[in-house]
């Protein structure tokens, strides 16, 4: 199927209980971003292909998978969901903030038939009695995760709502070369007793991606989605990204 064009927001700032959320639209290009705490949540060309290379890293892995059920915890513009779906994916998305299914429906082209939940993603995995196949887990306020989603209570909670085959995937900003965020949280799934394996992107600032459960198989993603603008930069990002052992500090 493919992607509508997205028309140019009328409004740029937008109420949230969790701040402030801006959409920045380029008349030049077409793209769209979504910023909200000073964090880039989403950003697509015209048609609404995501420009963010963790996103297509992302949907690279997941359709490595033979996986059919997708939790996403984080919604933002909704633009990995919506890709998942057109690929034949059932997705599921849970936010805590109401006005990003809004703005993502809206602004961002994210189907109708996907479920959208407010509320807590933590309380939701504890709660929920689906299985998944494969959850994803882009949660943050700002550029930084909740707390709550990493320790030992997500970990049991990601645990319980995937199958026993599935593979949790989660996105992790650095904010530098000495930032060892995405290998706490991969020695934090390891000690809990999952397979773990992380993706990993070169420069400073940069995203990384932590991978747990069936990881089984996986090979470094390739460029499948394929934007209006910024390709050779998405090719370049995903091409330098490499699994790596986690570090120590």
């Amino acid at each position: 199927m493919a992607p509508s064009s997205l028309k140019p927001p009328s409004k740029t700032k937008h109420a949230s209980k969790l701040g402030a959320i801006k959409l920045l639209y380029k008349k030049n290009s077409g793209t769209l971003t979504y910023v909200q705490r000073g964090g880039n949540q989403s950003a697509v060309d015209r048609d609404g292909v995501s420009l963010d290379t963790y996103v297509h890293a992302i949907y690279g892995l997941a359709l490595q998978k033979s996986a059919m059920r997708v939790l996403m915890i984080g919604c933002g513009g909704g633009t990995l969901g919506k890709m998942l779906s057109q690929a034949g994916k059932r997705v599921t998305i849970v936010d805590i903030d109401k006005a990003s299914f809004k703005l993502a429906r809206k602004h961002f082209g994210l189907p109708d038939d996907i479920a959208c939940h407010m509320g807590d993603g933590l309380a939701f995995m504890q709660k929920t009695r689906t299985r998944f196949d494969v959850v994803i887990v882009d949660a943050f306020i700002g550029e930084k995760i909740p707390t709550h989603m990493t320790g030992d209570d997500f970990c049991k909670a990601a645990r319980r709502c995937l199958k026993s085959s599935g593979t949790l995937f989660m996105n992790v900003c650095l904010d530098d070369k000495a930032d060892f965020t995405a290998d706490n949280l991969t020695s934090r799934f390891y000690t809990h007793g999952w397979a773990t394996r992380l993706l990993d992107q070169r420069g400073s600032a940069r995203n990384a991606i932590v991978v747990a459960g069936n990881v089984q198989g996986l090979r470094r993603p390739r460029l499948l989605h394929i934007p209006q603008t910024e390709v050779a930069r998405i090719k370049r990002e995903l091409g330098g990204m490499r699994f790596r052992r986690r570090r120590a500090k």
